[in-house]
């Protein structure tokens, strides 16, 4: 029978441990053994196959990856590490694998004229309230820092009191991709995980990894050794062959796969998603179906990172980087489960739906040079935004996979649709509308629902109550004003919350809310902080100025009722209050529980 090896892995991959068992180890098992080398990974092969187990920062071990290849279980370790670990203590930017920015690539770097001018298009083209006059740009390791400075009276001793403490920063790397970041994180911190953002995708194969290392060794040895060099120039071409790549590029697309299929609800039959990429961008849509009825998932950064890794590596075949990937997941009446990839590379004109901005595919063929490009994606990328005439039958020069398009969907109904006031309501799954304002459920950044009751007090009749169902979403940047409270009065003692209020509240919570409470709790271990209400919540715990200033392990427990959130700390007799009208203090009782473990 063939042995099961178990080895304890360091985040730059190097063993520390290994024993061989007779049986499978269970988790708990692998736990175990993870803990007692005092490393975050834990790999287990038998023969061939090998298996990924990984811990996250509340030292909860999973199963990142199972029975794949010892190659595709590096590229799974580096992602785990860089979603959940990095940067933190043990990697620093010299000793970890993601620590060096990546070599800038056929475009060659940007100069901080293009970084101003790629970062202005893209607040124009987002609308987004920001200033996109007077931009100043500041180099890093893997590209350039773009903000808007802040002018500061010098005179004036408390002017630095007025200074915005949540402001937008635009970092961009040196293929044009463009990442805004907030003030919140500590600017040092944002940029070296932007850093190992682009080494890990445009990083080389293990092999050429492996020679480029040969080399910087060598040639620092060379230098030390004072004399001239023996050697006038090293090339390294140990490149993977093609059926090699091919392999690597399959079996990141079911990695990605698996990872899809945790976004989906407790019950679902099928998974589709399709992935629209250039270097510096993408647009991504998953959707699961419980027999007829779909449900959209927004792809978190992770899972983009992993297919954007993927698309480099695809890249080193000989058609190419692909433009479109389609993911089909399909459980049996076994429970297994049957995952299909195709890809299109641009034979025919994408549909508008997936057409990202012209200047994101000039980005791409500057990045991955092609011997021979659509005659339409030629004439879009230099288009500047103009939308080509459809390319009927024009026959394309590069030979790809052909995708059939998708049939069109029928028109969907809204699960609210009703009167509010003066005001028509209307949400489907994509986005929500009151008057005038609309505001799509992926931009939401915070949710409110609370419930309040007014009681009237009687002396000669009966007292009366008021019940009052308020829903509210927004945006920090800049929330349309209807949609961030909309009420429903209600008379009566027993009163029933109404079925517009019911469905938002049910919708909210299981789509929007697992997403920011995910988010929120990445800027926290990331080292962020963030306020709701007047409580400010960070990675040591909750602090409001004057009354508390609580680490996680001192709160004891937490309660919702009559409207309000109460954290309650160790020692103390009053509870910390919050008031659910707050923007997401619905997400307090989660985020408490999840740093208090």
């Amino acid at each position: 029978m063939p042995r099961h090896v178990l080895t304890a892995v360091g985040a730059g991959g190097e063993p520390i441990g290994q024993e061989a068992r007779d049986t499978a180890p269970p988790l708990a098992l692998v736990a175990s053994y993870g803990d007692l080398h005092a490393c975050d990974y834990v790999t287990v092969t038998q023969d061939a196959a090998v298996s990924l187990y990984a811990r996250d920062p509340d030292g909860i071990w999973c199963v990142v990856c199972a029975g794949t290849d010892a190659v595709t279980v590096d590229e799974m370790r580096l992602w785990f590490d860089l979603t959940h670990h990095f940067p933190g203590p043990g990697r620093t930017a010299g000793s970890h694998p993601l620590g060096r920015a990546p070599a800038a690539g056929a475009g060659g770097s940007i100069d901080a004229a293009g970084a101003v001018a790629l970062v202005r298009e893209h607040i124009d083209a987002r609308g987004l309230d920001y200033p996109s006059q007077g931009l100043e740009a500041d180099r890093f390791a893997a590209g350039w820092s773009v903000y808007a400075p802040v002018d500061i009276d010098d005179s004036d001793p408390m002017a630095f009191l007025d200074l915005p403490l949540d402001r937008s920063v635009f970092l961009i790397s040196d293929v044009g991709r463009i990442k805004e970041v907030t003030t919140a994180i500590p600017p040092g911190q944002a940029r070296t995980l932007f850093t190992a953002e682009e080494a890990f995708v445009r990083r080389a194969p293990v092999e050429e990894s492996f020679m480029n290392s040969f080399k910087e060794e060598f040639e620092r040895l060379d230098a030390l050794s004072g004399r001239p060099s023996a050697i006038a120039d090293f090339t390294v071409v140990s490149t993977p062959p093609e059926e090699q790549i091919a392999g690597r590029v399959a079996a990141l697309a079911q990695e990605t796969a698996q990872q899809l299929a945790l976004l989906g609800p407790a019950q679902w039959q099928r998974m589709t998603a399709v992935f629209s990429c250039a270097v510096s961008a993408e647009r991504a849509g998953v959707s699961f179906w419980d027999h007829e009825q779909p449900l959209d998932v927004r792809v978190p950064e992770q899972v983009a990172l992993l297919v954007r890794r993927q698309r480099h590596l695809a890249a080193a075949m000989p058609a190419g980087p692909w433009l479109r990937m389609l993911l089909t997941i399909t459980k049996g009446a076994d429970g297994r489960a049957q995952v299909a990839t195709e890809y299109d590379y641009g034979d025919e004109r994408l549909a508008d739906a997936h057409l990202l901005a012209p200047a994101h595919y000039r980005n791409d063929l500057a990045a991955y040079p092609r011997a021979e490009v659509p005659a339409w994606l030629t004439r879009y990328a230099a288009g500047h935004g103009r939308r080509p005439e459809r390319a009927g039958a024009e026959p394309s020069r590069t030979p790809a996979a052909r995708v059939e398009p998708s049939r069109p969907e029928p028109a969907e109904r809204p699960f609210v649709e009703s009167r509010v006031g003066r005001s028509s309501l209307v949400a489907d799954r994509h986005r929500v509308s009151y008057g005038h304002d609309t505001l799509d459920w992926d931009e939401v950044d915070w949710v409110r629902y609370p419930v309040s009751r007014m009681k009237h007090q009687g002396f000669l009749f009966p007292s009366l109550y008021t019940n009052t169902y308020a829903f509210g979403v927004g945006t920090y940047a800049d929330s349309p004003g209807k949609l961030g409270r909309i009420s429903w009065d209600n008379g009566g003692k027993r009163s029933t919350p109404p079925e517009e209020w019911v469905a938002l509240v049910d919708f909210v919570q299981r789509v929007v809310e697992p997403r920011l409470l995910a988010q929120h709790l990445d800027l926290i271990r990331r080292g962020g902080a963030f306020t709701i209400g007047e409580v400010r919540v960070h990675r040591d715990g909750l602090t409001l100025r004057g009354v508390m200033d609580a680490d996680w392990r001192a709160l004891t427990r937490i309660e919702v009722a009559h409207g309000l959130v109460s954290v309650h700390e160790q020692g103390r007799s009053q509870p910390l209050r919050v008031s659910l009208d707050s923007p997401n203090a619905v997400l307090l009782p989660r985020l408490v529980e999840a740093m208090t473990g």
